[in-house]
């Protein structure tokens, strides 16, 4: 559950009004990720820049 609202949370970021354009432009990235609690690692779910 939590996995999935990162990304969908992600995903409105990356329309939003005022951030898209920067998006579009790559002057912005949106990155999703997930953090565990129990191993300290972080999971980069959706947005990663290539």
């Amino acid at each position: 559950m939590a996995r999935a609202q990162v990304e969908l949370t992600a995903t409105k970021l990356r329309s939003n009004h005022d951030l898209a354009p920067l998006v579009g432009k790559g002057a912005l990235a949106v990155v999703g990720a997930y953090y565990s609690l129990d191993t300290g690692k972080v999971e980069v779910l959706a947005g990663a820049p290539s």
